[in-house]
């Protein structure tokens, strides 16, 4: 008998076994993958340690929630599913939606260039659009470097009023617009005013009425300040040699910036949100698929991000997700759209660092198939051991080919460390996990750094590569210079930057020097090259000659602060 000639009733009892079967087994599965996230949480779920809140979807429904560790240590509050965090820059597709809703009405073209609703914005002639904001292509300089660099702002400034202003002066850029992917947070803050200045409600409220409570996310908000403080708000903790220490109270950050984060939630409300892009009740589905997009690099390079998204690779697998990483804070979500599955993991500790996108994988990896269990580095070789001097042979003072930008490698604890501070501290600093003599990875990141010995004629290179990216390569440098007492009176002055509105003093003291920036303590400055010095905060800056050899200014050029000049004003 042909099938569509059954009895509807055979048929429905076929359809009845089939489903129970389908699901005792994928229930008896999702089981064995519970107990086995439980291992990977284990050492986390103590009474005296933070820890996460883990949740895992198919389809839009929950097939594991469970929460590790303690909410708030010092009063015992463990981890729940109704625990809300601060997920940091998880907040930035929430940012991305608003704003693509705002698109939707007609209210802005993402092709605009910022200065059509942003009239104060100085810079019109580098053209940049709401899209490089949503992409990370803007080369926006990094706004809360900027605003240490700056004089401190009058008391009870409204700091995402500050950034805005800190931002539109700026007449230098980082890089030419749409040429590079490179993450900023002032970006998306930006992109946060933006939305309170077309719509008339602060992000607060517009993400309120057209995404969370749609989408019944009635644990979700954005916020900031002390007055958001709530008991079911997880504690933030920072880890150092003395173990963990509350770095957020109530998981808070007071200043009340939004847009690139100041975003609290729950792992179930997330999980919900993950559901829209596979069963979209919010935005539409087309602007959903531009948001999972890679943007298009000019020159043809592909960027792992799309708008408020990163997009990517894993086991062979699509992926969409974000990370989100502060102090007392570490995020990630993940999700595999041709699996239907998502996974969120939010803790909070930073100790978990780097750490927290390679759990999210390995739970997905539990819930998933046909994969491996990813513990192998990003690069899927295996790491070695390498010998002390292997490693200390590496070590030195490295100067980007492309930037002029200084970084520092050296040994700490017999492991690799490389920081974007030129200074001898660790500053930030992460791990360089050997898989070869001269190769190296970060964990659970697609970067790689190979190492390319000195030859005759040319210093010892490392060559750094990520998915999206442009090769970069630095040159390790020789160090060691001492200027005389002449050579550091030359230097004594007064230096102004326009884009700041600051004006910097550069003064001798002893046998060295300091600069003074107004409102904060006196930076001493360490010789390192000749005409360079190392001092907390401006990091390595460089001295400039004119014609006749009179030093005329002083720069700094950090990775996310490029070419900051300050010209000689005075003595």
């Amino acid at each position: 008998m042909n099938d569509r000639h059954r009895p509807a009733t055979r048929g429905l009892v076929v359809t009845m076994l089939v489903a129970l079967i389908g699901a005792a087994c994928g229930s008896r599965k999702d089981e064995s993958a519970g107990a086995r996230v439980d291992a990977l949480f284990a050492e986390w779920n103590k009474r005296d340690s933070p820890g996460c809140g883990v949740g895992v979807s198919r389809s839009g429904a929950i097939v594991f929630e469970r929460g590790y560790g303690m909410a708030n240590v010092e009063r015992a509050v463990p981890i729940s599913p109704s625990t809300v965090f601060d997920v940091a820059s998880i907040a930035k597709q929430f940012t991305a939606m608003s704003v693509m809703l705002l698109a939707e009405r007609g209210r802005l073209s993402l092709d605009d260039e910022i200065w059509k609703h942003l009239p104060e914005w100085a810079n019109r002639q580098d053209r940049i659009t709401i899209r490089h904001l949503l992409a990370h292509t803007a080369g926006l300089r990094d706004v809360f470097l900027l605003t240490e660099l700056a004089a401190p702002p009058a008391a009870g400034t409204d700091m995402n009023d500050r950034l805005l202003s800190i931002l539109s002066h700026q007449r230098g850029l980082n890089f030419t617009p749409g040429t590079e992917f490179s993450y900023n947070n002032g970006g998306y803050n930006l992109l946060g005013g933006l939305v309170k200045r077309l719509s008339g409600q602060p992000l607060r409220e517009f993400a309120r009425v057209n995404i969370f409570r749609p989408l019944g996310m009635t644990h979700t908000s954005f916020t900031g300040g002390r007055g958001t403080i709530d008991p079911a708000h997880a504690v933030g903790y920072h880890q150092d040699e003395g173990g963990p220490h509350v770095a957020r109270e109530g998981g808070v950050d007071s200043s009340g910036i939004v847009g690139n984060a100041g975003l609290f939630m729950t792992v179930g409300d997330l999980l919900i949100w993950e559901h829209n892009f596979d069963d979209p009740r919010v935005g539409d589905p087309r602007l959903l698929r531009e948001m999972q997009t890679p943007v298009t690099l000019s020159g043809g390079r592909t960027s792992p991000y799309g708008l408020g998204l990163e997009v990517g690779h894993d086991r062979g697998l699509e992926t969409v997700g974000h990370g989100g990483g502060d102090r007392g804070i570490a995020t990630y979500v993940i999700r595999y759209p041709e699996r239907r599955l998502a996974v969120a993991v939010l803790c909070n500790s930073d100790a978990l660092g780097f750490t927290v996108g390679a759990l999210a994988r390995q739970v997905a990896a539990l819930y998933l198939d046909d994969v491996g269990d990813g513990s192998a580095p990003a690069s899927g070789s295996p790491r070695v051991a390498l010998p002390l001097s292997e490693l200390e042979s590496k070590a030195g003072l490295y100067r980007n080919l492309n930037t002029e930008t200084y970084g520092r490698v050296y040994v700490r604890d017999g492991r690799l460390m490389a920081s974007a501070d030129a200074g001898d501290g660790p500053g930030d600093s992460v791990e360089l996990t050997p898989t070869g003599p001269n190769r190296f990875v970060i964990a659970g990141t697609p970067v790689v750094a190979e190492f390319v010995p000195e030859s005759l004629g040319q210093a010892q290179q490392v060559r750094v590569t990520e998915i999206g990216s442009t090769p970069q390569v630095s040159e390790r440098v020789p160090t060691g210079y001492t200027p005389t007492a002449v050579e550091l009176r030359a230097l004594s002055g007064r230096y102004a930057s326009a884009d700041l509105d600051v004006t910097y003093t550069v003064l001798v003291r002893g046998a060295g020097v300091v600069i003074q920036i107004p409102g904060r303590d006196e930076i001493p400055l360490e010789p390192i090259l000749r005409d360079g010095f190392y001092g907390s905060l401006v990091d390595l800056i460089r001295f400039t000659r004119n014609p006749k050899g009179v030093v005329s200014r002083l720069v700094i050029n950090r990775a996310t602060v490029r070419n900051l000049s300050f010209e000689r004003v005075g003595p």
